[in-house]
C-alpha cells in the first residue's frame, strides 16, 4: 500500500511557506500522518575559516534563539491542530533536508517552489532543485498560481502521469495505478510527442509520430495490466503537461524519480519545466 506516515515540511518561514500550510495541512490529515516541521539555518559548512568567521559576525547564539522562536511561532500560529514534530538544524538547507528524510525515515518531502504568478517559469529554488535531485524520498512541489485547478488533497478527484514512451517509465505508471485505485482517484495518462511543433495537423509525419508513441504506449500499459486514457499532444513537455492537466482538472501530476536524476528521454529533460508550469501540485517518485 501507498501511504505517507511520516511528511517532512522544511520552512523559511517565507510567504510560500505560509501559502502552502493548507495543502500540508490537508495531506497529514488525509493519510493520518505524523508531520515535521524543519527549519535550517544556512550556515557556511563546518571546518573553513569562513563559517567561523560568519557565525561571528552574526552572532551564532542570536541566530540560534530566534530561529527557534521562529519555528515555535510558526508551528503554534500555522498548525496548532495536527501532530506536529518540530526540529532544527544548521548547515546547507538542502543537504540538510536530504539527509533528514533519509534518516528518519520520511515518506514524503513537501517543499513549495519559489515561482509565483508569472515568474513560475522561471524560478524553481536552488534548494528545492536540489532536493529533487539528491533524494529518494517523494517529493511534492508546489506553486501557488491563478490558474491552480486542483482541490486541496483532502478532495481530490483526478490523477495526472506524465510518462515517456520508455519502458524504465514502467515502475512510474504502477506506482501511479496504484495510487489511484488506493485513493479512489481517476487516472489518465499525458505524453509529449517528440517531433518539431510545426507539423501540419493533418501531416504524415504527424500521424507517423502519434502512432510510434501510441503504439509505445500502448505495450507499456499491457505490461502494467492498465487501460488507461492517454492524452498525446505534440510540443515542449512543460507546456503539453499544463494543458493536460488544466484540460484534465488535475489535481495532481505524477512524474517519475528518474524524470530529474537522469539524463535521458524528452520527460526527464523537461521535468524542471513540468514542476515550474503545472496548474497543479506535482509528486516526483
Amino acid at each position: 500500500m501507498i501511504t505517507f506516515r511520516r511528511i517532512l515540511f522544511p520552512v523559511d518561514f517565507s510567504a510560500r511557506n505560509r501559502a502552502a500550510v493548507p495543502l500540508v495541512r490537508a495531506m497529514a490529515m488525509r493519510f493520518d500522518a505524523e508531520l515535521t516541521i524543519l527549519h535550517v539555518l544556512n550556515v557556511p559548512p563546518a571546518g573553513i575559516a569562513e563559517a567561523a568567521a560568519w557565525m561571528t559576525l552574526h552572532g551564532s547564539d542570536r541566530l540560534r534563539q530566534q530561529g527557534k522562536t521562529a519555528l515555535d511561532s510558526f508551528v503554534a500560529r500555522e498548525l496548532p491542530d495536527l501532530r506536529v514534530r518540530a526540529e532544527d538544524a544548521e548547515g546547507d538547507p538542502a543537504t540538510i533536508i536530504v539527509e533528514y528524510a533519509r534518516d528518519r525515515g520520511a515518506d514524503l518531502i513537501m517543499l513549495p517552489t519559489t515561482g509565483i504568478g508569472p515568474f513560475r517559469r522561471l524560478l524553481l529554488g536552488s534548494v528545492t532543485a536540489k532536493v529533487l535531485h539528491d533524494t529518494a524520498v517523494p517529493v511534492w512541489t508546489g506553486v501557488h498560481t491563478d490558474d491552480n485547478v486542483a482541490h486541496p488533497s483532502d478532495r481530490w478527484k483526478r490523477l495526472l502521469c506524465a510518462l515517456d514512451d520508455d519502458q524504465r517509465d514502467l515502475p512510474i505508471l504502477q506506482w501511479a495505478a496504484e495510487f489511484a485505485i488506493e485513493q479512489d482517484l481517476e487516472l489518465q495518462l499525458v505524453h509529449a510527442v517528440g517531433g518539431p511543433e510545426e507539423c501540419e495537423e493533418n501531416s504524415s509525419l504527424r500521424k507517423f509520430l502519434f502512432d510510434v508513441a501510441g503504439e509505445r504506449l500502448e505495450q507499456l500499459q499491457a505490461q502494467a495490466g492498465t487501460k488507461l486514457e492517454t492524452c498525446l499532444k505534440l510540443g515542449k513537455v512543460g507546456r503539453v503537461v499544463h494543458q493536460a492537466a488544466m484540460g484534465y482538472a488535475a489535481d495532481l501530476v505524477v512524474i517519475g524519480r528518474g524524470a530529474i536524476q537522469q539524463s535521458f528521454g524528452r520527460l526527464r529533460s523537461g521535468a524542471y519545466e513540468i514542476i515550474r508550469e503545472a496548474p497543479c501540485s506535482v509528486i516526483s517518485v
